[in-house]
Parts: C-alpha cells; structure tokens; sequence
C-alpha cells in the first residue's frame, strides 16, 4: 500500500478530502521515492486498485513505470478514500485513539 504523494492543498496544511488538489513539486519528488523503493525491493503486482483522485493515479502511474508494470490491470474507485488509515488499523490491531495518533507518511510503502 502506498498513501499518494503530496498535493498543494497538503502543502499549505488544508485537507483535500474529496478535492482533487493537483500535486506539489515535494508530492512529484515522493511518488519517486515510492517507485525507487517497490523497484529496489523488486516488487512486483498483479493488479493495482487506486482511487479516482488524480493525486492517487498520478502517483501510480510513476510507480508502475518505474517497476515497468505499466500495462498492469488499474481498477479504480471512489471507496478507497480514507480506507488506508482503516487498512492499517485492523491489520495492526490497533484502537481507535492509537490509529489516528499514526502519521501515514507520503511516499513510504506498507508492506504486510
């Protein structure tokens, strides 16, 4: 799992939400990252499921050049929003407090 990349709303600390904030310089630079690291690790997918915000495709797309899966099958959704946190949550047993005292970083692949 990997949390897209900043946007510009991210930047000026607002909370994009359902916005489709376009990408900040520093959110381009962490979608790099993400792809150097999964390609470092050798990673690689069967699929990927993204949400429809621009931020979150965009930074799949880097990745899946990067790892050179681009013609990989993408299914995209709306139901993806907020769903990292939750993911997370469960798989490391975590409480309701515990979990929104997590920073998700940008740019850090989760691996389970």
């Amino acid at each position: 799992m990997v949390k897209h990349s900043e946007t510009a709303w991210n930047k000026e600390n607002k909370l994009c939400g359902w916005f489709d904030a376009p990408w900040s310089k520093k959110g381009i630079q962490e979608a790099h990252a993400a792809d150097h690291t999964l390609k470092r690790k050798g990673y690689q997918f069967d699929t990927a499921l993204t949400s429809v915000l621009t931020r979150a495709q965009h930074t799949l797309k880097v990745i899946l050049e990067e790892i050179e899966q681009s013609s990989l099958p993408v299914e995209k959704t709306w139901r993806l929003k907020w769903r990292l946190r939750g993911i997370v949550k469960h798989l490391d047993k975590l409480s309701d407090e515990a979990i929104m005292g997590i920073n998700l970083l940008n740019r850090i692949p989760f691996v389970y």
